[in-house]
């Protein structure tokens, strides 16, 4: 766990180390990127006002060479006023041309191209609106053939006279990769700069987020699973209040509430072992030893306690002549259903350690019963049943219980142990009737609550008394403990993977000899 522990910050704190540096790279990505698309327009803008500020200081020479007052050529001029401002020019100029107002050339750098005509859009708006025009374009200078495509700045700047009008217009060609030029030069001048400053930016946020993640996060998630290793583990402890509202503190209290639910379960099923172990030990430990009779019993709760009893009554030891058995279902089952069985049980034993004939003990006993359960709605269903050695019989009776069955395997016949009898804690004054049945050796009876022939298969069929009859005769050559143990496989095995939904509670009696019965 520990391990586990240690992976788990380890990859909390990678997880955050990549997402912060994941954020600063793009941030620093799109910084350059928009620094770079912001420095290249400023330095096209600055190449074009320089463009346009050479050409507004060759206007006086363009002029003076339109009315023929200068003797220099274009291509002269052009180099003379470059030199002049060679310190200042971020552009070459590789083509100029000097028009007059209809578009006819009046000087070239080529000078063959003098006298030609040329017209264009961008002329005519330049004459329009009297103002110069710059525009850039890629294009592959046609005196240079062969040669890469390069930026190219194309700037039309009208000349006008002393009194305003335009009497022509100078159009040039410049290269501007000088501009380009300059334009990586700073970039990746200043690329150096920004990247150490984003390292180190990046260092102190990583640094602060990740003490920020482990203060805030890492430490407290990790207490978490260090909590739920220990809880997992038996030591319930809530973890110390987080304050604020965010998730981490939601996360704390909610484990806080779990364990308080961890505790009250725990302690609940602490009381529910203690109730199992309690109810556990007003059953019988053992069968009876009784001479002539082959006894044995056996209870099974759908939950840690139940509502099924079952007990030996009447005996003082294996010579006893008589001894009672009883089997009771109380209504329901769980705690309350516990609490039932053992004051039913304490009722039970009290009364029949007195003189009396059944019915009178199952008279007084539902009259104090009834004061218990009044206005609950529970009750309790009885079979009280003693057999006599000396006899030959028993004699029972029935409050609201199933009818007990006897099996005789020579005749292959069951006899159904019926009576009248409401179920004890249903009314107060209620008479019970007392029955009497012979028996001898080889017999079978068998006693059992509803949870053996109600208990049904994943497709709703209940087991029934019938396949109950087919096992005791199937296993009837056997023990008393081994029809007991039979009948519940039986049952198990009928209802598959279908979860007990009422306590099994099964008493068998094997008569094998009785007093003054011939073996």
């Amino acid at each position: 766990m520990k391990k586990t522990n240690r992976i788990f910050k380890t990859s909390i704190f990678l997880q955050a180390v990549l997402i912060v540096f994941g954020t600063v790279l793009v941030f620093l990505a799109l910084s350059l990127y928009i620094f770079r698309k912001n420095m290249t327009e400023v330095l096209m803008s600055e190449a074009e006002n320089k463009a346009t500020i050479f050409l507004s200081a060759m206007e006086t020479s363009i002029r003076r060479l339109v009315i023929g007052k200068e003797s220099s050529h274009l291509s002269e001029l052009l180099d003379k006023k470059a030199n002049f401002l060679k310190g200042n020019l971020n552009f070459i100029i590789v083509r100029a041309v000097v028009l007059d107002p209809q578009g006819y050339i009046i000087d070239h750098t080529k000078p063959d191209k003098i006298g030609q005509r040329r017209s264009s859009e961008d002329l005519e708006k330049v004459i329009a609106s009297g103002r110069p025009m710059v525009t850039r374009e890629i294009k592959v200078l046609k005196q240079e053939p062969g040669k890469p495509e390069i930026l190219v700045m194309k700037v039309i700047h009208p000349v006008r006279n002393r009194k305003g009008a335009i009497v022509a217009l100078i159009k040039v060609d410049l290269d501007i990769r000088r501009t380009f030029a300059m334009i990586k030069k700073q970039y990746w001048r200043l690329n150096r700069r920004v990247v150490l400053g984003f390292a180190l930016a990046a260092v102190l946020l990583v640094v602060s987020t990740l003490f920020f993640l482990k203060r805030r996060i890492i430490g407290p998630v990790t207490a978490v699973a260090e909590a739920s290793t220990r809880v997992a583990s038996g030591d319930i402890e809530p973890l110390p209040v987080q304050k604020g509202t965010d998730e981490i503190s939601k996360l704390v209290q909610s484990f806080n509430q779990m364990v308080e639910g961890l505790k009250q379960r725990d302690q609940m099923r602490h009381a529910l072992n203690l109730a199992r172990e309690v109810q556990q030990n007003l059953l019988p430990k053992k069968d009876p030893i009784i001479k002539g009779l082959d006894i044995a019993g056996k209870s099974i709760y759908c939950e840690s306690t139940g509502g099924d009893y079952y007990d030996y009554l009447c005996q003082s030891d294996h010579t006893a002549d008589k001894i009672c058995i009883v089997v009771g279902d109380v209504s329901d089952h769980g705690i309350q259903s516990a609490l039932l069985m053992a004051t039913a049980r304490a009722f039970l034993r009290l009364r029949s350690s007195m003189h009396g004939r059944l019915k009178d003990i199952f008279h007084d006993i539902n009259k104090e019963f009834t004061h218990d359960v009044d206005n609950s709605g529970q009750f309790m269903t009885l079979f009280f049943t003693r057999i006599d050695r000396n006899k030959n019989s028993m004699e029972w009776v029935t409050a609201g219980h199933d009818p007990a069955i006897i099996y005789d395997p020579v005749t292959d016949a069951f006899i159904d142990l019926k009576g009248k009898g409401l179920a004890l804690g249903v009314m107060e004054d209620t008479n019970y009737e007392e029955h009497s049945q012979g028996i001898k050796p080889g017999q079978i009876i068998c006693i059992g609550t509803d949870g053996i022939w109600e208990a049904h298969n994943p497709r709703g069929e209940p087991f029934g008394k019938e396949r109950l009859k087919s096992t005791i005769r199937k296993y009837a050559s056997t023990s008393a403990e081994a029809i007991v143990q039979s009948i519940i496989d039986a049952v198990g095995a009928f209802c598959g993977d279908e979860e007990q939904e009422d306590d099994i509670t099964l008493v068998i009696v094997k008569v094998t000899n009785l007093i003054g019965s011939k073996v």
